[in-house]
């Protein structure tokens, strides 16, 4: 599983490893203090936990090396979140072991790919999890499951609005206008003869999900499809940016 794009999956405290039993205190102090504990306070508890002098020297190394790291990384061209949603940098720390999934700065980007039902359950699971905001601007949504999330989010108080393209919001099975006909969330069309051809969704206004899926049964099922997740700061500005320049200019073609 792509833990980046899935919920944190609570474990019993009977039978915990020992890197279960750090995501439980990481976990446990968010719940008490609302905010990720700091770098200083992660390593003391990986200290705690760990067996051996030797395991407590290396910690200690390592961090040292990252303090100096993070000196030098200063100037990087991308910055890393101020306050990135602890949901997500939990998932993302569970992924330690893949170094595809990690940065230096704290910046991810995590793949997955279709057809397959395992990707689709991270899919949803990643729309299930936004707490403030969905920004979708897709081409097609005719897939009723994910549709059923959207409305899902809308109901428990996320501030949804929708791009997507006017051709396709008259399939058969499209979604679009249910959406603003029987659930009243913001839905704009692109009125135009060229077609408004993106694939994106901005999460909480500090995530960005975007790549060749479109939100249909096709490409659920049987299509050979690509979604990215990531918290880079630089995508979700522009990727903002762009959703925020198209909500303007269709702002005509509220549906």
């Amino acid at each position: 599983m792509n833990a980046a794009y899935s919920s944190v999956v609570s474990v019993s405290i009977e039978g915990r490893t020992t890197h279960e039993q750090l995501t439980h205190t990481y976990e446990s102090h968010i719940e008490r203090h609302g905010s990720s504990p700091s770098l200083q306070q992660l390593f003391e508890t990986a200290r705690d936990a760990a067996s051996s002098d030797q395991d407590r020297a290396v910690i200690s190394w390592l961090e040292t090396a990252i303090a100096k790291e993070s000196g030098r990384d200063s100037d990087s061209d991308d910055e890393a979140p101020s306050t990135p949603p602890h949901h997500y940098l939990i998932s993302h720390l569970k992924e330690h072991h893949d170094e595809h999934h990690k940065a230096k700065n704290g910046i991810f980007i995590s793949p997955i790919f279709f057809p397959s039902e395992e990707s689709y359950g991270n899919f949803i699971k990643t729309l299930s999890n936004a707490k403030k905001s969905l920004d979708i601007c897709v081409f097609t949504i005719t897939d009723n499951d994910t549709a059923n999330a959207v409305i899902q989010a809308h109901e428990r108080g996320v501030r949804v609005r929708i791009i997507s393209d006017d051709d396709k919001a008259e399939d058969l099975g499209a979604d679009v206008k249910r959406f603003a006909r029987d659930n009243d969330i913001p839905t704009r069309v692109d009125g135009s003869p060229s077609h408004m051809h993106h694939k994106f969704a901005i999460i909480d206004d500090a995530l960005v999900m975007t790549g060749s899926y479109n939100w249909t049964k096709g490409a659920r099922y049987q299509n050979r499809e690509d979604l990215c997740l990531t918290n880079s700061t630089k995508a979700v500005r522009a990727f903002k940016d762009e959703f925020e320049k198209l909500w303007d200019l269709f702002e005509e073609f509220q549906l």
